[in-house]
């Protein structure tokens, strides 16, 4: 008797049937819905607000986001209920219909809430708590998690638009071409974008790898930059080469046919571009055995300056003046190289002066190291010593050797340090003589 009365059709509209039971069951659908985002909206969502210190522009983002899901998710079990299929377009090859429409919108709204999570809940809380002894964050710590935010975004919507694209059947041609073997290769869109997220996934898996992983083991056990630049350089290039052949194979390409004709193509290139290839080979090198690393200072001929990257075919160096200097790699391993920080960050730097025969040498010696000693920029330990270099011509030379860590400002250190030797020396009547020459005329 129940089953009739709920089966009884109230009003037939086409094919569609309505009957009590199709009401009652959406009103308990809806009902459950508004349930389900009250519980959220008012437990769950709160609680991750307070607990990674959302903004009010970022929580507001979300609300809307998740009163969408909710209002297509009702929509969609609405139709689905009352048997409303209803075919929006439809031709040869392409049929959408209104419930795949609303499935596309719905995982697209699903895909911007995990983007949400993933960047606000995920990355900004691990870079938050990775950099909590830090008062404010570094400019790259930002960029890393800015970078890592955009990659995530990106493999989200293109998974997204793949979904939406399989649902509602546009997946065309965009290339088709037969070749003389017979084989018939296809480009599709949803081809193209299994390429890309394929390459967004490695750049992911690198930055889990590299940030979330290798990050705590560094730390660790106090791995020094350049040597963790070298590690995440060459996973870098093993996970991108692995991507880009997977991703090739995913677009029907033969990688047989593809790697033999790249090794007879190779040949030919490599004749024209040696220094390229000893480059991108130094750069390798330079890698593995790490005689140059991230944030070593070195001079390379008259340019002194900090690596800042080792890239496969350059370097850059940042020289003292804030220049950006691209240095082949090559000349990094087959030229000679000072390296100022190889086995440690201090470097012993000297000041030459000359005074006048006659002069007090014990005294010089005494304010030469007194000046040492008031100096903040100089190390205690090793000390500053004062070298008797020689018998000059016009003066007596002595050389004050002394260490420090400040390559950046070194040359203004010597400068004030020059400065202070000429009060002191001129207080003590001690002086720097100039170069004399004394002609004789003969009859």
């Amino acid at each position: 008797m129940l089953s009739e009365m709920l089966n009884r059709v109230l009003i037939k509209i086409g094919a569609i049937e309505i009957t009590p039971g199709n009401i009652l069951l959406s009103i308990l659908i809806v009902s459950i819905l508004i349930f389900a985002r009250k519980i959220v909206k008012v437990k769950f969502l709160p609680y991750f607000r307070n607990k990674y210190d959302i903004s009010d522009e970022k929580w507001t983002s979300v609300r809307k986001i998740l009163n969408y899901i909710f209002l297509i998710l009702g929509i969609l079990l609405v139709l689905v209920v009352f048997g409303i299929d209803y075919t929006i377009i439809q031709g040869d090859e392409i049929s959408v219909k209104a419930i795949y429409l609303l499935i596309a919108i719905l995982v697209f709204q699903i895909a911007r809430f995990f983007n949400w999570v993933t960047s606000n809940v995920f990355i900004h809380s691990y870079y938050q708590n990775r950099d909590r002894s830090n008062e404010k964050p570094s400019q790259f710590t930002i960029n890393q998690e800015d970078s890592a935010t955009k990659i995530g975004q990106y493999f989200v919507y293109i998974l997204a638009v793949l979904l939406f694209i399989r649902m509602l059947n546009l997946d065309f041609a965009i290339f088709h071409n037969t070749l003389d073997s017979g084989r018939i290769i296809t480009f599709n869109i949803s081809n193209i974008l299994i390429f890309i997220l394929i390459i967004l996934g490695a750049r992911l898996f690198i930055w889990v790898l590299t940030q979330l992983l290798l990050y705590n083991l560094y730390k660790r056990d106090q791995i020094d930059i350049g040597a963790q630049y070298s590690i995440n350089q060459l996973l870098k290039y093993v996970v991108y080469t692995i991507a880009v052949l997977v991703a090739l194979d995913s677009l029907g390409i033969d990688m047989t046919l593809l790697l033999g004709g790249a090794a007879a193509l190779l040949v030919g290139i490599g004749l024209g571009l040696q220094s390229t290839f000893n480059d991108f080979i130094s750069g390798i090198v330079l890698l593995f055995e790490r005689s140059v690393e991230v944030g070593d200072v070195i001079r390379v001929g008259e340019m002194v300056g900090e690596v800042k990257r080792i890239g496969l075919r350059s370097s850059i160096i940042e020289i003292w003046d804030s220049t950006t200097v691209l240095i082949p790699n090559s000349k990094l391993v087959n030229d000679s190289v000072v390296n100022w920080t190889h086995f440690n960050d201090r470097v012993r730097h000297k000041i030459s002066i000359g005074v006048a025969y006659g002069s007090d040498t014990q005294l010089v010696k005494k304010l030469l190291i007194g000046i040492t000693e008031q100096s903040p920029y100089i190390l205690k330990q090793p000390s500053a010593f004062v070298r008797f270099e020689s018998f000059g011509d016009s003066s007596l030379v002595f050389n004050l050797y002394f260490f420090s860590k400040s390559y950046r400002v070194i040359e203004d250190i010597k400068s004030d340090m020059r400065f202070e030797i000429d009060a002191l020396f001129r207080e003590h009547n001690i002086q720097i003589p100039f170069p004399q020459r004394e002609v004789w005329l003969r009859k």
